[in-house]
Formats: C-alpha cells, sequence, structure tokens
C-alpha cells in the first residue's frame, strides 16, 4: 500500500509540476491604430476590454498572468487595477517594432522560472473559458506524451481558421531567433514537428477587435440576445477561409 500511495504522490506531483510550468502571456502593447482609440481601454460591459480578458485568464490555474502593454501604458496601469497576485504588468517600449517584440518581452519575463506559456491576445474578449481550459488541458497532455522536452504547439481552429491563444509547449527548446516584426510567432510555430490543431465551436478564437466596425459586432454578440454570429464572421474572415 505505501509503494501505492508514493506512486499516487508522484504522479500528482507531477501534474502539478507541469501546470504551474505554464503561464499565461497576455499581448496588449499595440497602438490601435485602426480603431483610433486605445482598444485595451473600450467600454466592455462594466470595465475595459483588456482587463475583461485579463481576468477571464486568471479563472484559470496559471501560476502567473502576465500582460504585455506599450502605448499609453501609463493610463492602462492608471486605469486597470488587478488585486491578484498572479498578475503583472510588463511594459515593452519597443511595441512600436510590431507584436514579436511584445512576444519576446513577455518570454523573457518566464526564462528560467517557466517551460510553457499559453499566449492570448488582448482584443479578443469572445473566447469562452472553456475553449480556454480544453486548450490548456491538450497542452497539458502533450508535455505528459512527449518524452523529450521537444518545442510544441496546440492552436485552436474554427471552421478551418486558427485562431488564439496558443499554447507554446517546452519554449526554452524553441528557435526564437525567427521572431521579427508583426508576425509574431508564425514563422517559430511552421518550423516545429509537433503541432495540434485543436477543433473548436468557439468563434471567439478568431474574432479580434480592430476596428470600430469590428468593436461594435463583438458588442452586439456579448450583451444582446445572442441570434447568430455567422454575419460576422463572413465579415472578418470570408476570404481567409483554409488559407493558413
Amino acid at each position: 500500500m505505501a509503494g501505492c500511495r508514493g506512486n499516487f504522490e508522484n504522479r500528482c506531483r507531477k501534474v502539478l509540476t507541469m501546470e504551474s510550468g505554464v503561464f499565461a502571456l497576455i499581448l496588449a502593447a499595440g497602438t490601435s491604430s485602426r480603431m483610433g482609440t486605445p482598444k485595451q481601454l473600450l467600454d466592455w460591459g462594466e470595465m475595459p476590454l483588456l482587463e475583461q480578458i485579463i481576468r477571464k485568464t486568471l479563472t484559470l490555474p496559471f501560476p502567473e498572468v502576465v500582460a504585455v502593454i506599450g502605448h499609453r501604458a501609463k493610463e492602462i496601469r492608471r486605469l486597470i487595477r488587478i488585486e491578484d497576485d498572479r498578475f503583472r504588468w510588463v511594459v515593452n517600449r519597443d511595441y512600436a517594432a510590431g507584436q514579436s517584440t511584445s512576444l519576446l518581452c513577455g518570454l523573457a519575463i518566464g526564462e528560467g522560472r517557466y517551460h510553457s506559456a499559453m499566449v492570448f491576445l488582448g482584443d479578443q474578449p469572445l473566447v469562452a473559458v472553456e475553449t480556454i481550459r480544453r486548450i490548456f488541458e491538450s497542452g497539458l497532455k502533450q508535455l505528459r506524451t512527449l518524452r523529450e522536452p521537444e518545442p510544441f504547439v496546440v492552436r485552436p481552429c474554427f471552421r478551418g481558421i486558427p485562431g488564439h491563444p496558443v499554447f507554446l509547449g517546452n519554449i526554452r527548446s524553441m528557435n526564437l531567433e525567427e521572431l521579427k516584426g508583426d508576425r509574431g510567432a508564425k514563422e517559430v510555430l511552421r518550423t516545429l514537428r509537433h503541432r495540434t490543431i485543436l477543433s473548436v465551436e468557439d468563434p471567439g478564437v478568431i474574432l479580434d477587435i480592430d476596428t470600430p466596425q469590428a468593436y461594435e459586432s463583438a458588442r452586439r454578440l456579448a450583451f444582446r440576445p445572442r441570434d447568430s454570429s455567422s454575419n460576422m464572421i463572413r465579415e472578418r474572415h470570408g476570404d481567409r477561409l483554409g488559407t493558413e
């Protein structure tokens, strides 16, 4: 019995180590040039849009949630107050050079402390918590399955369109030298041998808010009787269906 109990405790310890080794990274440093106003601070019910995303992320068992900001950083920090010891702001002073700088900035925070990261976009408030949980659990399963700490990615896909959040596994083994400009991690992900596309029935993974029109459409989906999101999906992504 003692041996069985010891094996069970070892398994539990391994699972807890895997979970505690995955932190959440929210990229929200952009200038919102197409919106014309900081979209991080757009009204989203009773709080700014970025705050809603942060609070949703904190409902998951991440040991740390990091939000990378840049443009209007002081104003964002003043207007969004998060009372949770797991949360921290990071300011990317090179945000104008593209999203890749925010990703590198955020990953550097976790260097040496975390083996994996789950990357969120700061303008996607409609992603369901259950979807986030599925991606997270799929990433943990991959960590348990791989014998060597090889880098991998788990990415959600809605009707053939890849989206976010993205689980980056074993980031210490990733070649991040290809990260440049505003292309994010796209080039790095293409080089990975282990890639999992997780099909989800959640349009929130592809619906980001870049323009006033997209913002109004997203608000209608979030705060009015839900009829259908198909019109918005066609408007935003119809020309990209299945191309990535």
